[in-house]
């Protein structure tokens, strides 16, 4: 495949979104969220005994999906959860939600599904994030 740079981001050209591509690259996306890719604001959290590996990576992890599919089959959402914090999750073209980060609520807590909204992948720190995270993921596909 060649590489080509839309909006900043460079990625390969969109896989073939279905069942199997998608459980193979959400399993690569979830294998390669590091604490490096978290905002620093997140890291302690994420790294404390007893909490989720997941807690922070949603957006990053999200937002890749939505990189390596393509907006006509993967749409970003978001919402505030119970404690203000901004969850982030996918729904494909077919309205099957994914969500890669779901295992961060725990003990009782529930994703705030029910007020989410269409949103677009964040700018800045974050953007770098999920290009990291896509070139992991895209290393990782050369190597199958």
């Amino acid at each position: 495949m060649r590489y080509y740079k839309p909006k900043e981001i460079i990625t390969k050209k969109h896989l073939k979104y279905n069942k199997e591509n998608l459980e193979l690259v959400s399993k690569i996306i979830v294998d390669n969220l590091t604490l490096d890719l978290l905002p620093k604001k997140w890291r302690k959290r994420n790294s404390v005994k007893g909490g989720s590996k997941m807690f922070g990576h949603c957006h990053t992890a999200s937002a890749t999906l939505q990189k390596v599919f393509g907006t006509e089959n993967i749409k970003l959402y978001r919402a505030l959860d119970e404690e203000d914090i901004w969850h982030w999750w996918c729904v494909d073209k077919d309205d099957t939600r994914i969500d890669l980060t779901s295992s961060q609520y725990y003990g009782g807590r529930v994703p705030p599904y029910e007020s989410g909204e269409k949103a677009s992948i964040l700018g800045w720190g974050y953007k770098k994030r999920v290009q990291e995270l896509l070139e992991r993921v895209e290393k990782a596909l050369d190597k199958l």
